[in-house]
């Protein structure tokens, strides 16, 4: 079994929320994707999506996008992103997503010995990624929290563990945000997450290693729509 990971698929087929408005490497992805997942990804291997998954603005507008995920290979592994609206209470989504679709909320899963935990996160006003608000610290401070919670329900005994979360945990030169504090209590190995996109920034630098944790930056546009292969399970 095989990890893989891939974040920020906006996926919109029962909104109008076109992609390419964003620019030409955009265009025609949902078909980018489908193309490069069904070429990569395996029926018994696992897909990280760490978050920014649907443009639907309720559960019942998201189906579409489900039904497009039910239909890749391999079970995925999804947190919400910022721009998950439909995302509601853990149960409902739960009952909404089909079968292959696992959703992470203060919760956890494992595959073989690999755990995996993960949160959305936020904008940490630290690293100065993005302008930060007041408010946006206080949501940080709870998003630590239920980074928290989600590592402390995996199981002991784990051969490695994953985190993943949806906004970046390091600065592009490596500055580490206080949630990399709590995944190196945990013994994390790995951490991937998107959010970032394709612009003037070269986002290589978020890939490296710090302190055992290696970090990988995930988004679609990044990857040309492939999933990234991350560790064997």
């Amino acid at each position: 079994m095989r990890i893989f990971a891939i974040a920020d698929l906006h996926l919109s087929f029962a909104v109008d929320k076109p992609m390419d408005i964003f620019g030409p490497a955009w265009a025609d992805h949902p078909r980018r994707i489908r193309e490069a997942w069904t070429g990569t990804v395996e029926k018994d291997d696992v897909v990280l999506i760490p978050g920014d998954i649907s443009w639907a603005m309720r559960l019942a507008e998201a189906a579409p996008d489900f039904a497009f995920l039910e239909e890749l290979p391999g079970t995925k592994v999804i947190i919400r992103g910022n721009h998950d609206y439909w995302w509601s209470s853990l149960s409902k989504v739960r009952k909404a997503l089909p079968p292959s679709v696992i959703p992470l909320q203060n919760t956890s899963v494992v595959f073989g010995g690999t755990g995996v935990a993960g949160t959305r996160l936020w904008i940490d006003p630290s690293l100065q990624l993005e302008n930060a608000s007041p408010d946006d610290g206080k949501i940080w401070d709870r998003e630590v929290e239920r980074l928290r919670l989600s590592l402390d329900s995996l199981p002991g005994g784990l051969q490695r563990r994953i985190v993943m979360t949806h906004f970046p945990p390091i600065s592009l030169h490596g500055r580490e945000s206080r949630a990399v504090e709590a995944a190196r209590e945990y013994g994390c190995d790995v951490w991937v997450f998107g959010h970032m996109h394709l612009g003037s920034l070269d986002y290589g630098g978020f890939n490296r290693t710090i302190d055992g944790i290696r970090f990988e930056f995930v988004s679609a546009d990044y990857l040309d729509f492939r999933p990234k292969f991350i560790i064997e399970a």
